[in-house]
């Protein structure tokens, strides 16, 4: 028996030049990749990079979600939490910068360079969590342009700074914190609208509305903002330029999932969102699709990518940064596991699974640490640890895949019993007509496959 043939719709010309605007951004980001190898040292950049990752991970979850959850709320609701969220990413901010303040105080290296480096950390974490909230704010009004032009013109002013900030000779990674705050608060204003909530709207009422979102989608934020950035501390801990080549092999990475990754996923979990509401067997067929293909373009992209980077780093980036390229080697399979499985990561969600995907981010952030731990005990060499956590975070992603398929199973066993059941309402076994039932008594199936969610919307790298 044939199948049927599965019909993507055509994106439109609106969504075509967002994501042109998108692809232009990574470019740029790419060109500064190029800059900050040539202006900035190995150790420097490995102190940003490390700096920078606590502002990540600090700044998205410092809204505790609120603004996430804006976007499904009513207007009067909506107003309140993204007020809410702005204020908490401001006071965030400060907390992040008085803690680095006193770490700095505690380990006896309170100078100048370590205050203006934590003014420069709480600006960051601020501007990274504002940033993050008008993002959300503007989605909501579909303002779907709008975000990635200012996504653009962040690049392109952190790109300016970091420029603007080398020559005088200010090499250091405070300039980059800052030139990367700078970036970010210009996407904030770009994004910003005043909002002025209703007089008679009272905030506990609506932070009890929008509870689950602070009690199950910030906790899961977080775990995966830490699970991004554990190897980076780990990193870190081993020297500076041991972060440095992580962190830039990460970036150079993450190109093509940045370029193709973030126009896909709408599209990809648009069309199996569709699906799972009228053929829930054809959303499985697509997943399965689209993960074969997936892999198939990482695998052939990114090993060339990584050969290339490994023939060309001494020319491209310096001498100085050839061990990022064989950073990037032994990371090749985490990046096909991540190019493959991240764009189509929101379906498990989509089918419900929350909790399965909460424990797999629990479960892949203690993986992360269990692997580095022996290169700090001096038991295996960081390359060796850097290889383990590769492999590892490929059986993490073939688990997500086993939670994501059985999930799309159990999707199209419901649709089969609710079908099943509508043809026995439609033909009645002795001939007569349907018993009247009860207005709202209708059969409905037990699991909605697209309840709106918090606890997996997109956040970094959303996987």
């Amino acid at each position: 028996m044939r199948r049927p043939t599965v019909a993507l719709s055509v994106p439109s010309r609106s969504r075509v030049h967002t994501a042109a605007i998108m692809m232009a951004a990574q470019a740029v980001n790419l060109g500064s990749i190029l800059l900050v190898t040539r202006l900035y040292t190995p150790a420097a950049f490995g102190r940003y990079a490390t700096v920078a990752a606590v502002a990540a991970v600090a700044g998205a979850a410092g809204a505790l979600r609120l603004d996430v959850a804006a976007t499904t709320a009513a207007d009067r609701d909506a107003a309140v939490l993204l007020r809410i969220a702005a204020r908490l990413n401001g006071v965030v901010g400060v907390v992040v910068g008085l803690l680095a303040v006193a770490w700095a105080a505690v380990a006896g290296d309170l100078d100048r360079s370590a205050l203006v480096e934590a003014v420069a950390l709480g600006a960051l974490t601020t501007a990274l969590g504002l940033s993050g909230t008008m993002v959300y704010a503007r989605v909501r009004d579909r303002r779907y342009r709008l975000v990635a032009v200012a996504k653009l013109v962040t690049t392109l002013v952190q790109t300016a700074a970091m420029v603007a900030f080398a020559l005088p000779g200010d090499r250091s990674a405070a300039a980059l914190l800052a030139a990367m705050a700078l970036g970010y608060a210009t996407g904030a204003l770009l994004l910003f609208r005043p909002l002025r909530p209703a007089a008679d709207v009272g905030v506990r009422e609506v932070l009890r509305r929008h509870r689950p979102f602070m009690t199950a989608s910030a906790p899961a934020s977080l775990i995966n903002g830490l699970t991004l950035n554990v190897p980076l501390f780990f990193a870190a801990a081993v020297s500076s330029v041991a972060a440095a080549d992580l962190a830039l092999a990460l970036r150079v990475g993450a190109l093509p999932s940045a370029l193709l990754g973030q126009a896909l996923m709408p599209i990809l979990f648009g069309e199996i969102a569709h699906q799972l509401r009228s053929s829930p067997r054809r959303a499985r067929t697509s997943y399965d699709r689209a993960l074969v293909g997936l892999s198939v373009a990482g695998a052939v992209l990114l090993t060339l990518l990584a050969v290339g980077t490994h023939l060309a780093a001494p020319l491209v980036f310096g001498a100085e940064w050839a061990g990022a390229a064989a950073v990037l080697l032994l990371l090749l399979p985490f990046l096909v596991g991540q190019f493959a499985v991240v764009p189509l990561s929101q379906t498990l969600a989509g089918t419900g699974g929350n909790r399965q995907q909460l424990l797999w981010d629990v479960g892949r952030l203690l993986t992360t640490g269990l692997v580095f731990l022996p290169a700090l005990a001096d038991w295996i060499s960081w390359s060796a640890s850097l290889l383990v956590f590769s492999l590892a975070m490929v059986g993490w992603y073939g688990v997500h895949v086993l939670l994501t398929r059985a999930a799309l199973t159990r999707a199209c066993d419901v649709g089969d019993r609710h079908a099943g059941g509508e043809r026995a309402a439609e033909r009645p076994p002795d001939g007569g007509r349907v018993a009247d039932r009860p207005v709202g008594t209708a059969q409905r199936s037990t699991v909605d496959p697209l309840t709106p969610v918090g606890s997996n919307l997109p956040a970094g790298e959303q996987v």
